[in-house]
């Protein structure tokens, strides 16, 4: 009996010591940030706008509180000290930086995220293509709710092949890969409209260039990034009565892309980039495509078509000194002999990429 007793008291000691020590956040004494928009100021400093979920009545409503100071964590307790309630940055689910931040060390800025144990690092990454507050303004002005709006927007984007899928921690290992570099989205106003406008392209910490929709949508293509469709427009003849004659409208279909190191010269790199892709025509107002004469001269557009925008993608991405193909990483893993004598900062600009494009018409539509 006096074992019992003495197991029961020692077990009633455990529970007391670990749950002496507990630190919670109850959610209901929180003002829950669902977006947050970081830009710099002419003097030098931080404003941090952010979307906090309030409701009328039944409805929930956007309520836009700005905080500036030297540092996030710094607007953060301005913007605490503006709330009822604790300020709580938990739930973010879309960070957008400003281009002006965004062209400055952005790890600096992203320094607070990563160390904050309650941060979302799962949370969806972009970039404004101008000032980030002003596009959440603009949102908020719609009475719509902006978090999910903007969170909807890179979604779908995603699914288009227009962007790639990153967020707040799978870029921060890319930041520091000397072989690798990334790109985010780029939101903008377009007649007054937040649209997706692109790419903001990343060289290590910095943002460094752009790219549009088509070349975004042709980059993750060439680097095996597919999503669940990838749309293009090709013209192919410029004779015809009707402009809308003049294009041809597809859908890529299994694209297979591989990149080959065909001159690992130290002084004379040569990379190749191989892609084979079916091609399903969507809209062809000019011809029921019935003859395979046809068939094949339109196939061969867009072969030409897909090639040349393949090279003025690739000479925009070396202008840039972004390695978005990885190709560094490349060279590190196979080719580290070549890798030690290169400066890859000074020489991957100069290095010739190839790309080479394969396509084969597999689909015409319903109708021949």
């Amino acid at each position: 009996m006096n074992k019992k007793l003495l197991a029961a008291a020692a077990l009633l000691f455990l529970q007391v010591s670990l749950t002496g020590c507990w630190d919670q956040r109850l959610l209901k004494n929180g003002r829950l940030v669902y977006s947050s928009s970081f830009d710099s100021t002419e003097n030098g400093n931080i404003l941090t706008t952010a979307i906090i979920r309030d409701f009328q009545g039944e409805f929930p409503t956007n309520v836009e509180i700005q905080g500036e100071g030297r540092t996030i964590r710094e607007t953060r307790m301005k913007m605490d000290r503006k709330v009822s309630g604790n300020f709580e940055p938990s739930k973010n689910r879309v960070f957008l930086l400003g281009e002006d931040l965004a062209r400055k060390d952005i790890y600096q800025f992203l320094d607070v995220f990563y160390r904050d144990p309650a941060s979302s690092i799962s949370s969806k990454i972009a970039i404004a293509d101008g000032f980030g507050g002003d596009i959440l303004s603009k949102l908020s002005q719609k009475n719509i709710l902006i978090s999910e709006y903007l969170l909807e927007q890179i979604n779908s984007s995603e699914d288009s092949t227009e962007v790639d899928e990153h967020n707040l921690q799978t870029i921060c290992t890319i930041m520091f890969d000397e072989g690798k570099d990334f790109i985010l989205p780029l939101i903008g106003l377009e007649n007054e409209e937040v649209v997706m406008k692109g790419n903001a392209i990343f060289h290590k910490h910095s943002m460094v260039g752009k790219l549009t929709v088509p070349q975004s949508t042709l980059y993750l293509i060439l680097a095996n990034k597919k999503s669940k469709r990838a749309r293009f427009v090709t013209k192919i003849d410029s004779s015809n009565n009707l402009p809308l004659d003049d294009y041809v409208a597809y859908t890529i279909t299994n694209p297979e892309s591989k990149m080959k190191i065909i001159s690992d010269s130290p002084q004379n790199i040569k990379v190749e980039i191989r892609l084979t892709a079916g091609i399903s025509i969507g809209e062809f107002p000019a011809d029921q495509l019935a003859e395979e004469k046809t068939l094949k001269k339109i196939n061969k557009k867009i072969e030409n078509d897909l090639t040349k925008k393949s090279e003025q993608l690739i000479e925009t991405i070396q202008a840039a000194n972004a390695d978005l193909f990885g190709i560094g990483r490349e060279l590190i893993a196979f080719h580290p002999k070549t890798w030690e004598k290169v400066k890859w900062e000074e020489d991957y600009p100069e290095i010739t990429i190839i790309p080479k494009i394969e396509t084969e018409i597999v689909g015409k539509g319903i109708i021949d």
